[in-house]
């Protein structure tokens, strides 16, 4: 008969040996304070070090002012009443004006039109007074990076012939720019892109947020400023002119038929004097050929009124208006970091790292020494055995 194996069922209730033991814990964490307490020195190397980086950080980061605008795009609707009485006229000539739909001018446009080189480049053409001195802006950014002057790291341009003497001048057009002029200007902006100019664009917001942020409050406010007036009258200066100018030549054709009509109503009228006592239908031939090209010149006349004025209707609709919440000049702050601030974290992180260090060092240097003690062991119980 086979022996029924046996299972051992463990016991509810758990011995000394199982239960958590706080004693030990307690010891190891006061050693471990002591340990860390006793190279308080190694602690005050760690805080002369953050202290020193810290420090530079306030140094290198310095002042930086930030100009700050938000602005949104609202589109003309039929409220207006420039509008409504167009609206008007164009229904009373028989012809069917709506409101302005969405187009491709929106909050997206312009926040990208605000980053483009065009208004970034035409912006730095712009004269400001900087730190007292009216120049270009863009002569301003040169100066306030100091790209004139060598550093450790870069050769200035006084180092180079060929940039030594060289400033933009004012007045001159972009597409008048020679080569080196238009290679600054690109690394110019490509600078600004990277470091200066941050644009923020949500579609759940109504509002775009524009910041522009330099050593200088006055290149801050002034840089920000024309680049939203360049966005702004992008529309005006480019969509809406081109707009006008074929309005104006819809409008002069108008005007041509209306003065040919006019010149036909004339001879018409003539005619009919000439001939009021014409017996003969033959005498009248040319009143009636006059008569006839009158009810065509004259329907060809209303024709041209009509898109003219649907013209004007359809120029009103699709004009965006960007109105600026936050205008630059009433809202440039100024960012730094505090020192005696930097100094308290520097300290803050000092300790805890250089603590950190210490108890890591202290846990490595007690479980190599755990080793070599085993390994020792086992090789005096090794050679123990043999004997």
């Amino acid at each position: 008969m086979s022996e029924q194996p046996q299972y051992i069922i463990p016991s509810a209730v758990k011995t000394e040996d199982e239960e958590i033991q706080i004693g030990p814990l307690w010891m190891n964490i006061k050693q471990m304070f002591w340990y860390v307490l006793k190279r308080w020195y190694i602690l005050l190397i760690w805080i002369i070090l953050f202290s020193a980086i810290a420090l530079v950080y306030v140094w290198w980061y310095g002042t930086k002012y930030i100009a700050t605008t938000s602005f949104t795009v609202e589109g003309q609707s039929a409220s207006s009443g420039l509008l409504s009485s167009s609206l008007s006229l164009a229904n009373s000539l028989g012809l069917q004006g709506s409101a302005a739909k969405n187009t491709i001018y929106n909050n997206n446009f312009f926040a990208t039109l605000i980053q483009s080189r065009r208004v970034v480049k035409e912006s730095l053409m712009q004269e400001a007074v900087v730190n007292g001195k009216k120049d270009l802006l863009a002569n301003h950014y040169v100066d306030i990076y100091h790209w004139r002057n060598s550093t450790f790291i870069r050769k200035g341009w006084n180092k180079n012939p060929r940039l030594k003497d060289f400033y933009f001048q004012p007045g001159k057009p972009l597409d008048q720019f020679t080569p080196l002029e238009d290679s600054i200007m690109n690394v110019i902006y490509n600078n600004i892109i990277d470091n200066n100019l941050l644009v923020t664009y949500d579609a759940s917001t109504p509002f775009n947020i524009a910041t522009f942020n330099t050593r200088s409050r006055e290149f801050s406010m002034s840089m920000m400023k024309n680049m939203v007036n360049k966005s702004a009258s992008y529309y005006m200066d480019n969509v809406f002119a081109l707009n006008k100018k074929n309005l104006n030549i819809a409008d002069s054709r108008a005007d041509s038929i209306g003065r040919v009509l006019r010149g036909l109503d004339y001879r018409l009228a003539n005619l009919k004097d000439l001939s009021n006592n014409t017996i003969r239908q033959k005498g009248l031939v040319d009143v009636t050929s006059a008569s006839r090209s009158q009810g065509l010149l004259a329907t060809q006349y209303s024709a041209a009124v009509n898109n003219l004025e649907l013209a004007k209707v359809t120029l009103l609709t699709t004009a965006p208006i960007l109105q600026i919440i936050d205008d630059p000049v009433f809202s440039t702050e100024a960012s730094f970091v505090r020192w005696y601030i930097a100094l308290i974290v520097a300290i803050f992180l000092a300790l805890f790292l250089g603590s950190l260090f210490l108890i890591i060092s202290r846990s490595v240097s007690l479980s190599n020494e755990k080793l070599q003690l085993r390994s020792s062991g086992e090789q005096q119980l090794a050679g123990a055995t043999i004997t």
